[in-house]
């Protein structure tokens, strides 16, 4: 059974079974099929140990995350690996790979005791032979496995032993580049915008300010010259002028870039507390980025459970065999929205009706770069509530 100790993953006394998905989590929201090195690595470990099926599993505490594969079609192992509504009911080939500090090989799953009631081994792929390395970051946390697989019986050398360790570890080293990349880029987006912004708003200001600080100068400047005495008109023309300017740059204060940031964190704050619905952002995948507290009341999962998972796991399994999920996204892409009712599932296994909306959110290129995704209980309206538990 998976438990949160810190003994169970065999890493640093320091950290968390939370810590481990926490940061798991943040390297499930890189597109890490774009990694040729990556993908290069994975190719590398099949030919080197010569087995039919590798692959990277990043793994959070419920589900195994296939990023970069090779060999066979996986279908077999995705379908096996996919939760189910209510979690996983004993630890996968992985869980075990990543509890080991050293490479995992388990020649024949068939003698293998802790997997007499595993699907993967009596029904779907027939898995007998597994082997794998777990991917550990700098920080001693654990982030899952790089890990191989065949339908026959089989066995490592030493040397590829020690290759897959090697590999392992090289993987591990890629994967913290590639999120300190992204986090770079997204901080030269959010510096680019700001400065851009603040140049708008400089050119636009300055015109404002030019205007009566250019009257100041010139009646200062008339004044200095003798060119005329300085009378009550003459104050009143200055005290508007200046009384004008500082107007200004009060409004200038008031409607900087802060300010504007401050109006979209309230903003983000009150959608986040709305109860009534569930509120969710999706990528262009329809990966879970963010939910509010509603999405949390209706589903029943924790943000920390649930982002970086598909949305396809809210769905019945005949609704995604169907290809439910799918059709919808296809349709928010092609009509900007899709609207639907039906049974949705609760991280309890529980039912409920649902009404749905998604919104494509489209950039300044009209691309798709992700959608909005509005759930709404309707259980107690219906007539027989009753079969909401079903």
């Amino acid at each position: 059974m998976l438990t949160a100790s810190v003994l169970k993953w065999g890493y640093c006394m320091a950290y968390t079974e939370d810590d481990r998905i926490k940061e798991v989590q943040k390297y499930l929201r890189l597109d890490l099929t774009r990694s040729t090195e990556l993908q290069d690595i994975v190719d590398l470990a099949a030919q080197l140990c010569d087995k039919p099926i590798a692959f990277i599993n990043l793994l959070d505490e419920q589900a195994n995350l296939l990023k970069v594969r090779s060999g066979m079609d996986l279908q077999f192992f995705e379908e096996s690996m996919e939760p189910s509504a209510t979690g996983f009911s004993a630890p996968t080939f992985c869980h075990y790979g990543m509890q080991q500090n050293d490479v995992l090989v388990i020649n024949n799953a068939l003698n293998d005791s802790r997997f007499d009631d595993d699907p993967m081994v009596h029904s779907g792929p027939k898995v007998r032979f597994y082997a794998g390395a777990p991917l550990i970051i700098n920080n001693g946390l654990k982030l899952g496995t790089l890990c191989l697989f065949d339908s026959k019986p089989g066995e490592l050398s030493d040397v590829q032993k020690k290759a897959l360790r090697t590999l392992s570890r090289q993987i591990a080293h890629l994967l913290e580049l590639e999120l300190a990349k992204e986090l770079l880029k997204r901080q030269v987006q959010e510096t680019n915008a700001k400065n851009e912004s603040l140049m708008k708003i400089a050119y636009i200001q300055s015109h404002e300010i030019r205007h009566p600080l250019t009257s100041i100068m010139g009646l200062i400047n008339l004044i200095r010259d003798d060119a005329y005495l300085v009378n009550g008109k003459w104050l009143k023309m200055m005290t508007d002028a200046a009384e004008n300017l500082d107007a200004r740059i009060t409004a200038i204060v008031n409607e900087s870039l802060s300010d504007k940031d401050l109006k979209a964190i309230r903003f983000d704050k009150m959608v986040e507390e709305i109860e009534d619905y569930a509120i969710l952002l999706l990528d262009q995948h329809g990966n879970i980025e963010n939910w509010n507290k509603g999405a949390m009341l209706v589903k029943g999962y924790q943000a920390g459970e649930i982002i970086g998972k598909n949305f396809r796991i809210f769905y019945t399994d005949d609704d995604r065999k169907g290809g439910r999920p799918e059709r919808l996204i296809a349709h928010a892409i092609a009509h900007g929205t899709a609207k639907d009712q039906g049974w949705r599932v609760r991280k309890d296994g529980t039912r409920f009706w649902g009404s749905i909306v998604i919104t494509a959110i489209h950039n300044d290129k009209n691309e798709v770069i992700g959608f909005t995704k509005v759930t709404k209980d309707l259980t107690g309206q219906m007539e027989h509530p009753a079969v909401a538990g079903k």
